[in-house]
C-alpha cells in the first residue's frame, strides 16, 4: 500500500476505545509523501464532498442513508446532504470514494471561481462514468493548502502570491553519523528542485537544540534556536514572529 500511496502508517489498524487509545505506545500517526509519483492512484475529476461542520471528507467510514440521501460523518457526527449530483446512489451504486478497496484517492479539481465552488457538483459528478461496476476508488482524506498563513489577509491569501499557495516544512533529526546526514541533505536538495515554484518551504532541524531557519535571507544565514532542556510554551513561540 505504501508503494501505491505514498502513506505509512504507525499502526495498520484505528483504535476503538478509550483504552485502546490510552495504552498505545505510538501515537497514531501517518508519513505522506506528497510528491510521490504513482500510476496506480485512482484520480477522481470533480470536487470531494466536504463535511459542513469540520471539513473532512466523504470516505468508506462515513454511514450512508441511501433513503434519505445522507451521509454522517466518522469524526463529528454531522449529518450532510448530498448533492443532486449523486441522486442515484444506492447500496449496488456507489460513488468512487465510498469503496473500501483503496484507502486514498486523489482529486483532480479545475480552478474556479470561489463563489461557484458550492454548486460545483451541479455540473459534473461521480456518475459520469464512476460506478460500483467498473471502479474501486474510495478515499480516506484529502489535503489541501493552507488558507492562512503568517501574513495572510480577510481573502486567505498570502501577501506577495495569488492565492493559495501550497506549504512544506522539512523536519530533520540532525542526531546521525555526518556520511547519513549528508545523504539526507542529497535528498533535500533533490525533493527541493521538484516543489511548485510559488511554494513556501520551511526548515527545522533537531539534536540538543531545536533550530528553525529563516530561508528568507540569501546573503547571511538567520536561524531561531530554542534551547532543548528548556520548555517553550506555544505563546512565547508565537510571540517570537517565527516566519517559515
Amino acid at each position: 500500500m505504501e508503494a501505491i500511496e505514498g502513506l505509512r502508517w504507525s499502526w495498520n489498524a484505528w483504535p476503538t476505545t478509550k483504552n485502546q487509545v490510552s495504552s498505545l505506545v505510538i501515537p497514531l500517526s501517518i508519513m505522506c509523501t506528497p510528491l510521490m509519483q504513482s500510476t496506480e492512484l485512482p484520480i477522481l475529476t470533480y470536487d470531494p464532498l466536504i463535511c459542513t461542520r469540520c471539513a473532512a471528507v466523504l470516505n468508506p467510514y462515513s454511514r450512508v442513508d441511501y433513503q434519505s440521501r445522507i451521509w454522517v460523518c466518522p469524526f463529528c457526527y454531522n449529518r450532510n446532504p448530498f448533492p443532486i449530483s449523486y441522486s442515484g446512489i444506492g447500496e449496488t451504486n456507489l460513488p468512487a470514494e465510498l469503496f473500501p478497496t483503496y484507502n486514498t484517492v486523489e482529486y483532480k479539481i479545475d480552478k474556479v471561481d470561489s463563489k461557484f465552488r458550492s454548486n460545483l457538483h451541479l455540473g459534473y459528478g461521480w456518475s459520469n462514468g464512476l460506478s460500483s461496476s467498473n471502479v474501486s476508488l474510495p478515499s480516506m482524506m484529502s489535503v489541501g493548502t493552507p488558507r492562512s498563513i503568517g501574513g495572510a489577509g480577510a481573502g486567505g491569501e498570502v501577501r506577495g502570491f495569488a492565492g493559495p499557495v501550497p506549504v512544506f516544512v522539512f523536519v530533520v533529526d540532525a542526531c546521525m553519523v555526518e556520511e547519513e546526514l549528508r545523504a539526507v541533505k542529497n535528498e533535500l536538495l533533490l525533493v527541493v528542485e521538484q516543489l511548485p515554484e510559488n511554494a513556501l518551504v520551511g526548515l527545522i532541524t533537531f539534536d540538543a537544540m531545536v533550530r528553525v531557519y529563516d530561508l528568507g535571507f540569501s546573503d547571511c544565514s538567520r536561524v531561531v534556536v530554542f534551547h532543548g532542556g528548556r520548555e517553550v510554551s506555544s505563546e512565547q513561540v508565537l510571540g517570537s514572529n517565527i516566519q517559515l
